[in-house]
């Protein structure tokens, strides 16, 4: 398995499979925006991993869905709250990367007179943008291997 992907336009998601494991501060990158059947959906990644699937290695990736926004809340805020509730392991799909579009944020929040946990999605703002201008996220570890452990052999295992 692997902790790092690459994705198309640039940005590098992550696993929470890795960052659940690290002792610093972690990276908050394991949450995307997938395409599925022609639908935006979001989720966390566990893992990616390949498989050989009719004699053709995929590229594959563990996903815990979040639910889909809250419908009244969306309506309501002119369709910029995306307000979804983190389902675990009640909610997992093993997709292809591709069905990857962009790393975002899914920050934890109550709604008022409602104790339940909740997270609202935050897309990188000029995503689209960039884009167009070929931007490519750094390597915040600097050893170039682009794994992040600092390690210089691009495994992602601080081995």
């Amino acid at each position: 398995r692997w902790a790092r992907l690459q994705i198309p336009n640039g940005q590098v998601a992550r696993s929470s499979w890795k960052e659940n494991t690290m002792t610093h501060m972690p990276h908050m990158a394991c949450n995307v925006k997938l395409c599925i059947d022609d639908h935006i959906q979001f989720g966390e990644v566990q893992f990616y991993f390949q498989m050989n699937l009719n004699g053709a290695v995929k590229t594959l990736a563990l996903i815990s869905l979040y639910s889909t926004p809250d419908y009244k809340l969306l309506q309501e805020s002119y369709n910029t709250l995306y307000s979804c509730k983190h389902q675990g392991n009640e909610a997992l799909m093993v997709v292809e990367v591709f069905a990857i579009q962009a790393v975002i944020a899914m920050v934890p929040h109550k709604l008022p007179n409602n104790p339940e946990l909740r997270f609202f999605l935050v897309e990188k703002p000029g995503l689209d943008v960039a884009q167009f201008a070929g931007h490519v996220d750094e390597d915040e570890e600097g050893d170039g291997d682009g794994d992040g452990d600092g390690d210089g052999d691009g495994d992602g295992d601080e081995v």
